[in-house]
């Protein structure tokens, strides 16, 4: 079992621990492993205006089984400020590309998984963001054959 890292629109007042260190405690304590949605991380990040670098450094990647990217739509809120929203409605923005690239250089090839629930496009598009992926994996694949 993965447990997924969400996104999330407004900070938790009541919060006494860190996301990521009660993930961490999560998945110590039942065994589970961890599915890290990188445009979770930017999605949360860019809401609640925080580094989604300083996040991905924290997460304990050893537990990571599979990794997800997605698009997502930006929204205002009601005081007129951008939000963004996880939709899986459209391509992996190139700020979670830099993301993933980022992390599959740290990790090495973690399975991965576009998901892309609305808004379907055509073959060639979806086929275009399967091999962006791909040409991350092999380039992190090759720098640690190297």
């Amino acid at each position: 079992m993965l447990l997924e890292n969400p996104s999330n629109y407004i900070g938790i007042a009541e919060s006494t621990i860190p996301e990521v260190d009660f993930l961490t405690e999560v998945a110590k304590r039942t065994g589970c492993g961890l599915l890290l949605d990188v445009n979770n991380v930017f999605v949360s990040a860019k809401n609640q205006g925080t580094d989604p670098l300083l996040y991905l450094e924290a997460f304990p990647l050893d537990r990571v089984g599979e990794v997800h990217l997605g698009g997502h739509d930006e929204e205002l809120d009601d005081a007129g400020r951008p939000l963004l929203i996880d939709t899986h409605a459209s391509s992996v923005a190139d700020a979670v590309w830099t993301l993933y690239a980022h992390l599959i250089a740290r990790t090495g090839p973690i399975p991965t998984l576009i998901e892309w629930d609305n808004n379907l496009p055509d073959w060639p598009t979806l086929r275009a963001q399967a091999i962006a992926a791909q040409n991350i994996l092999a380039d992190a694949a090759h720098s640690s054959a190297a």
